[in-house]
């Protein structure tokens, strides 16, 4: 699968990291200030241990672990709670667009929305 399996090539992951070595001590201020990356996704978070990603950064280069995305932290209740909102005729309901297909109890916002609510992705 393209854009999948070529990650999952210790040979290739090898020369990104690498590359990225390179690319870091190029930098300026890295001796005295490390470059921070935050990943935001639990899945993230997740890949990177289990793949020992972290082990192999340069020692300039660190991840700081991010709140979660909406689909891996919002709590069903929450879900739940947003759909009441959404489903308001005064009621314009933004969120991101991972978050439209979460499941509460009472449906997901997709399905607000399906119902007439007025429910609107954004990106950032």
């Amino acid at each position: 699968m393209r854009f999948v399996d070529e990650y999952r090539a210790p040979e290739q992951v090898m020369q990104l990291i690498e590359h990225l070595r390179e690319r870091a001590a190029l930098l300026p201020y890295i001796d005295e200030r490390p470059l921070r990356i935050m990943e935001v996704c639990g899945g993230h978070t997740h890949a990177i241990f289990k793949f020992g990603l972290d082990q192999l950064l340069p020692e300039n280069v660190e991840f700081i672990h991010g709140p979660g995305c909406p689909v891996c932290v919002l709590p069903m209740g929450r879900i739940d709670s947003c759909v009441e909102i959404a489903s308001h005729p005064e009621v314009i309901f933004c969120t991101f667009g991972d978050a439209m297909r979460v499941p509460g109890k009472q449906g997901s916002l997709l399905q607000a929305n399906a119902r007439g609510a007025d429910v609107r992705s954004v990106y950032s």
